[in-house]
């Protein structure tokens, strides 16, 4: 019997795209294997990604039950390889009772660090994402693809398209993505603001296609009230105006996948969508704003930056909470 492979990946959807290219080196490795990937119940609407893979969803948030049914299922079945790509301080613990498989992980060197040097010793090669100190380091794509040992740069990640939609999208668009946590919370704009930003990008571009918070009501209607639209839950579009602005009401998984893939520039707060854009070799420009309020908040977001950003093609913008002031830091990035 075939021995299986495990990839272990039940995260949020910004990291999955994070590590594709990881996955995909996994993919080559071990294309005579059987694969299986433990997608969260948040990453798993992309889980057209891995055709011909077996998945497994469990919560990002181990429940106790989750983790006996992880490690008995490990226990009942012949494995020959786990990948750690979530750093969860359950599955270190995995190496110390099952010494015959070869595990890989991604490990985090921290004030609290996982896993401990007690265990890090029973893990079969790891890469470290080093949280201490602001230094020169490499991006958690290039860690992450160091980890698994190089094969060939064939692309094995020939998603499973399963379009639903009936809108032809224009031939030329920009892809924007409104963030309520973003604009609403950090940068404190209203919807308003939002729109005079999607005016302001329909001048330069010439289509500008949108995305926005799934299934909330109250800014949904008030996009909907103001441009054209698409509503993926209904498949109904919905022209009002002549404006080169159009809202895809609800789109989620696959068939966003696919509007980002098909468009020409991704502008969108820094995550899932820029992300995304990058994994697609889109050109991104990833709007960013930190509320920093001492010198430790500093030096972790800096941190964070140069772990999480792509090592290159990636452009990003500080916005400002003065609205003009964020205009025309825009304008130097377009």
């Amino acid at each position: 019997m075939t021995k299986k492979v495990l990839i272990l990946k039940n995260d949020r959807t910004g990291d999955l795209f994070v590590s594709l290219n990881a996955i995909n080196r996994i993919i080559n490795k071990h294309k005579d294997q059987n694969i299986l990937i433990f997608l969260s119940n948040i990453n798993h609407k992309f889980n057209f990604l891995f055709p011909g893979i077996q998945k497994k969803i469990v919560s990002m948030n181990l429940a106790f039950i989750e983790k006996m049914k992880i490690f008995f299922y490990i226990l009942t079945n012949k494995i020959d390889t786990i990948y750690i790509l979530t750093p969860k301080n359950f599955y270190y613990y995995l190496p110390l009772f099952f010494r015959n498989i070869k595990f890989y992980a991604i490990t985090i060197k921290s004030f609290r660090s996982r896993p401990n040097d007690f265990l890090l010793k029973y893990l079969f090669r790891y890469s470290v994402l080093d949280r201490e100190k602001i230094k020169k380091r490499k991006s958690s794509y290039i860690i992450q693809e160091n980890l698994i040992e190089f094969t060939s740069e064939t692309n094995n990640l020939n998603y499973e398209s399963n379009i639903t939609h009936k809108f032809d999208y224009p031939k030329k668009y920009v892809f924007f993505h409104y963030k309520h946590a973003f604009f609403n919370k950090l940068l404190e704009w209203d919807l308003d603001k939002v729109s005079e930003l999607l005016n302001y990008l329909s001048t330069k571009y010439d289509n500008v296609m949108f995305s926005s918070e799934l299934f909330n009501k109250k800014i949904n209607n008030y996009f909907l009230n103001k441009y054209n639209n698409y509503n993926f839950e209904h498949h109904q579009i919905n022209t009002i105006n002549d404006k080169n602005i159009f809202f895809l009401k609800d789109i989620d998984g696959n068939n966003l996948f696919d509007a980002v893939k098909r468009s020409s520039k991704i502008i969108s707060p820094e995550g899932i969508i820029t992300h995304m854009g990058y994994y697609l070799k889109k050109s991104v420009l990833a709007l960013m704003h930190f509320n920093l309020k001492d010198n430790k908040d500093f030096i972790s977001q800096i941190i964070s930056c140069k772990e999480w950003f792509p090592p290159n093609n990636y452009e990003y913008t500080m916005l400002k909470k003065d609205f003009n002031r964020s205009i025309e830091k825009i304008e130097k990035r377009l």
